[in-house]
């Protein structure tokens, strides 16, 4: 069983118009509990309308930040999702388990390696936490970025995302997928064979991929899985 702390929310943004992210403040004597793996998760115990319930949403964060942040969206029915999105503040606590979980990247800095990431929605979560980490510990490493959403305004932690690519121009790659709307250098549609293929064997063909981390529906993830091992 998790042993949960209770932690204040030390800022709470809302990043698009159905996700916020949660900035905990982590007191010194439970810093140790609270480092993670870039990819890792918390689980959050709390009670809304009198029943108790547990979510896990994966840190955002980098690792050398120190900070544990996570990011929710709100869903339709989800009621700790909706709970999060309308009703939490600064100031407020929650409960809070240690990080845990096995969907990680572990950075070198000796390493030199090109990172390929397939990702629909609040999947971006733990992967951005990938990003940072791989930019800050392996300055030898690229990490290229594929990103799908319903439209730009709806894509979490887009400005953010833009920024990294700004700063690390020849380090970090964003392709984004937008199913519902077309703009100038994005693809149309979702994350399907087609756009997969055309990542790897044409978009991105000069880099030599040496591990690859995806996340969003099941389905997404099924299909890009089956087109990698296709394309050797």
């Amino acid at each position: 069983m998790p042993h949960f702390h209770t932690l204040t929310i030390k800022e709470i943004v809302k990043e698009t118009s159905s996700a916020v992210s949660i900035l905990f403040d982590i007191p010194k004597d439970l810093k140790k509990f609270y480092a993670f793996t870039a990819g890792q998760y918390v689980t959050i115990r709390t009670s809304v309308n009198g029943e108790e319930l547990r979510r896990a949403y994966s840190i955002c964060s980098s690792e050398k930040s120190g900070d544990v942040k996570i990011a929710i969206k709100a869903i339709e029915n989800g009621l700790f999702s909706n709970y999060a999105y309308n009703n939490l503040s600064a100031g407020d606590t929650l409960e809070v388990a240690p990080p845990e979980g096995n969907f990680v990247l572990n950075t070198d800095k000796g390493q030199l390696r090109n990172y390929l990431a397939f990702v629909a929605g609040s999947g971006i979560t733990p992967v951005l936490s990938m990003i940072k980490s791989v930019l800050e510990n392996e300055p030898k490493s690229t990490f290229t970025l594929i990103y799908g959403n319903k439209t730009s305004d709806s894509t979490i932690f887009k400005s953010e995302l833009d920024a990294l690519a700004k700063q690390f121009i020849a380090r970090f790659n964003i392709k984004y997928i937008f199913s519902q709307e077309e703009k100038s250098d994005t693809i149309s549609g979702r994350i399907d064979k087609k756009a997969t293929h055309y990542i790897v064997k044409e978009k991105f063909n000069h880099l030599n991929f040496d591990n690859f981390f995806l996340c969003g529906p099941e389905e997404m993830i099924n299909t890009v899985s089956k087109t990698l091992r296709e394309d050797g």
